[in-house]
């Protein structure tokens, strides 16, 4: 009999897409594996449905309330208006969805917005709970907590959140990656830390446009052979001003929804973007970069990725400046052994079999 998991995520311009994808690369994995994938998800989130129903997986919308936002997540959260209902309503409409697509062996569960409440009120006999975090400021009533981030205290600081019972997966080790990132790490070439090719991506939303700010970097350097690949989601609010300054730069090549992440990510030499899953990818291809923080729950990571020698991390983006980019690559492009130091501890931290080691540990 074909197994089945349900997967509540969502997506949007302001909360970015990284947990959906990064769900749709472990249904993926399940999918290969006999089970069957089927994404819970808001209707504001219908925009990037089309990702679920590429990958051909089943979705189910979730209807959301006319008026606009009525009550929502946890008072305290700084992520509450990440649902446009109270969790006590989403957690009912889930409950009718799964009754509706039929009995479900896994409930996976990926959203700042929903905690241990929520879980409770979906539990029932023989449905396992994985819940996947980033930012330990909530309980969770979970069989395993998925926390695929390198943080100070990681060890430790999900223990008053989860029951006693509940199993970790956590550090890079886990990070959901697609396949193409191992497959093409087992043919890299070691990184000379020459740097002539440079890959800008800040995932696939950027509204605050640092993908112009750092082309703007760029522009500022004196070298001239640089070549340079962009890469902006197809919903990027700031399309026509990035593609007019990729057409004023020599060199520069803008790949809009670009679908090739690995192979890009594998023929540049050094990278800026911001954090998230893209951290782990470019580990795991042992690209250098400079980082830029687009979200609170950023920070940590890049922090303690920065600490590594993995990365140069340049803070968060409101204060971070054309100027600031600019100083940093010119002092990387000048420093051929930090940049090769940085390949190196960054390939050593991500291998790329993590979704391969979620599978097996829960859903096996």
């Amino acid at each position: 009999m074909e197994r089945r998991v349900v997967i509540r995520v969502d997506a949007s311009v302001e909360m970015g897409i990284g947990h959906l994808t990064r769900c749709i690369t472990l249904a993926n994995n399940l999918a290969g594996n006999g089970a069957r994938a089927v994404f819970v998800m808001r209707a504001k989130s219908a925009a990037f449905s089309g990702l679920v129903e590429a990958a051909g997986h089943q979705l189910v919308l979730l209807t959301d309330p006319e008026s606009g936002n009525l009550r929502r997540g946890p008072a305290d959260s700084s992520y509450a208006n990440w649902l446009p209902v109270s969790w006590q309503q989403d957690s009912e409409q889930t409950r009718e969805a799964i009754d509706s697509v039929g009995e479900a062996d896994w409930l996976v569960v990926d959203h700042y917005a929903l905690d241990a409440r929520w879980e409770r009120a979906l539990r029932r006999p023989g449905l396992c709970i994985l819940a996947i975090d980033d930012l330990a400021n909530r309980p969770h009533d979970c069989a395993f907590l998925l926390d695929q981030n390198l943080v100070l205290g990681m060890e430790t600081r999900y223990q008053p959140l989860v029951p006693e019972t509940c199993r970790y997966l956590l550090g890079p080790g886990y990070a959901l990656l697609r396949p193409e990132f191992p497959q093409l790490r087992r043919s890299l070439a070691a990184r000379s830390g020459a740097v002539n090719r440079i890959l800008i991506c800040f995932g696939g939303t950027d509204p605050s446009n640092e993908t112009g700010k750092a082309l703007g970097a760029v522009r500022r350097l004196s070298f001239a052979t640089l070549a340079v690949d962009v890469v902006i989601g197809r919903g990027n609010p700031n399309a026509d001003l990035v593609e007019q300054q990729c057409r004023e730069m020599n060199g520069a090549a803008l790949h809009p929804g670009a679908e090739n992440m690995a192979e890009l990510m594998a023929r540049a030499d050094l990278a800026i973007g911001a954090g998230g899953v893209m951290s782990w990818e470019r580990c795991c291809l042992g690209l250098p970069t400079v980082a830029i923080g687009i979200a609170e729950n950023q920070v940590g990571v890049l922090t303690a990725l920065a600490a590594t020698g993995a990365l140069v991390h340049l803070g968060a983006a409101a204060s971070v400046t054309e100027e600031g980019i600019a100083q940093a690559l010119h002092s990387l492009l000048c420093n051929a052994g930090q940049v090769r130091s940085m390949s190196e501890t960054a390939l050593a931290l991500v291998d790329g079999d993590g979704v391969e080691r979620v599978r097996r540990a829960v859903f096996c």
